[in-house]
């Protein structure tokens, strides 16, 4: 099974930022595909919900001015994607702001909203039901955003003579997939251990009141991904969903549309380009580990890009990959420790191995990273985000951040979710593009 790859481009985006460096440029050509830029409008899916939001800096979309977004709304251009943290913060007392916030009712009848916070390493307030519900954002270009809360999935077992119950979805192992401007597919895929060749996919389809369950769905070209953990869920291109366990490598699945008669989704297995680990990964003292923090595969407009940061001693090393049309791995740009360390002219960085890495999703050779000096251990110790061209090899942007803020109300937010959200990767979205520009002034306003 194969995936259509779109074309190479000539689209070179200008990156712009509040702490740009002399000297630095991006002017990469694109490989299209789900990177931070877009270039073609029936490839743009929205983001899920529940997320805290981080600007890595605003970046003009070809044929928009590309100047520098200001917190104040004084720039001539909107962010075309962001940075959402894992985790959300709680305000029990927070009925909206009037930008973002969407609102819905648990399905024991309690009111729920949901709003996000935009700006220059900021985030997102999520409120977190008591009941087990799950919800679907939904951000419009054109009148307010919903909250959809999804029907309750009920487990029956194999056989089917169980009495149902309630069934807790994984948090990992589902996805969001949006299929076009009004209709969209929820889906879990669950991997037996005793059927490494095969899953079960957990579906629901927008306009319908029921999931679905297909049973048993074959995988294709499976083979030494036993012991099988999700790390993170892609969507791609309207029309697959991407499972990731970086240990193993990809489970792809290519979405039949809602509407009609559901179809059984097609499963093939697809190795990363790094040496799989052999046996059962996990350790009795530290379990699995945190491959998120050295690993990361994102979608782009321009393709699926795979980012490895491989220790070597006490040194480390970062290597691009681009996933081809024929489903090999093409190396695309390499960084040692040495080479980075050489691109902090001023030496405000601390000489640490950079972890959680992403990819821009509008250009496919810029990558950010986490910079942590106190190891997540001192309180005070600053957090650094930085951007890199990895082919080029400039330094685009670094941004410092302390862990305990200001004492305002919603700084105090938006520090608690960031914490909530340490030591767990981040999730590139195009929700800035739903949004009107009205929106988006309103927004950094708040």
């Amino acid at each position: 099974m194969r995936i259509p790859t779109e074309t190479e481009t000539g689209t070179g985006a200008r990156i712009p930022s509040h702490r740009r460096r002399k000297g630095s440029s991006d002017g990469s050509r694109a490989v299209h595909r789900p990177s931070p830029a877009r270039a073609d409008a029936s490839h743009r899916e929205p983001t899920p919900p529940t997320k805290e939001t981080e600007i890595p800096g605003g970046h003009g979309r070809p044929k928009r001015s590309s100047s520098t977004l200001s917190l104040d709304g004084a720039g001539d251009s909107n962010p075309t994607w962001v940075i959402l943290n894992r985790v959300g913060a709680r305000r029990d007392s927070f009925r909206g702001d009037r930008t973002t916030s969407a609102a819905s009712h648990t399905s024991g009848g309690k009111e729920i909203s949901v709003s996000f916070e935009l700006a220059i390493i900021s985030t997102a307030k999520c409120p977190r039901p008591i009941d087990i519900d799950y919800f679907v954002y939904k951000a419009k270009a054109s009148g307010e955003p919903s909250l959809m809360r999804l029907p309750v999935c009920y487990w029956k077992g194999a056989s089917g003579r169980d009495n149902p119950r309630p069934r807790i979805m994984s948090r990992v192992a589902m996805g969001v997939l949006s299929c076009s401007k009004d209709s969209f597919v929820v889906a879990e895929m669950e991997r037996r251990s005793y059927q490494p060749s095969a899953a079960n996919i957990y579906m629901f389809f927008s306009g319908s009141d029921d999931w679905r369950v297909f049973r048993d769905v074959r995988i294709d070209h499976i083979h030494g991904a036993g012991w099988w953990s999700t790390d993170s869920v892609l969507s791609y291109r309207r029309r697959y969903l991407i499972w990731v366990d970086y240990l193993r490598g990809m489970i792809v699945a290519k979405m039949a549309h809602p509407g009609g008669d559901p179809q059984e989704p097609a499963l093939w297995y697809v190795p990363l380009p790094v040496d799989p680990v052999m046996g059962n990964p996990y350790d009795s003292e530290r379990g699995r580990g945190c491959p998120e923090a050295s690993r990361n595969v994102c979608a782009t407009h321009h393709g699926i890009k795979f980012v490895n940061i491989n220790q070597c001693g006490g040194s480390f090393s970062i290597t691009l990959w681009s996933w081809c049309e024929d489903e090999t791995w093409r190396e695309d740009a390499t960084l040692d420790a040495a080479q980075l360390w050489d691109l902090d002219c001023e030496n405000r960085l601390p000489n640490v191995q950079p972890e959680f890495p992403i990819v821009d999703m509008e250009n496919p050779y810029t990558v950010c990273f986490l910079l942590n000096e106190g190891n997540y251990i001192v309180p005070e110790a600053t957090t650094w985000m930085i951007k890199v061209h990895m082919k080029k090899k400039i330094l685009l942007d670094c941004t410092g951040y302390s862990k305990n803020g200001s004492s305002s109300h919603q700084n105090t937010t938006y520090m608690t979710a960031r914490r909530m959200s340490e030591r767990l990767s981040f999730i590139s979205s195009e929700m800035p593009y739903y949004l009107s520009g009205q929106t988006m002034k309103r927004i950094f306003l708040v």
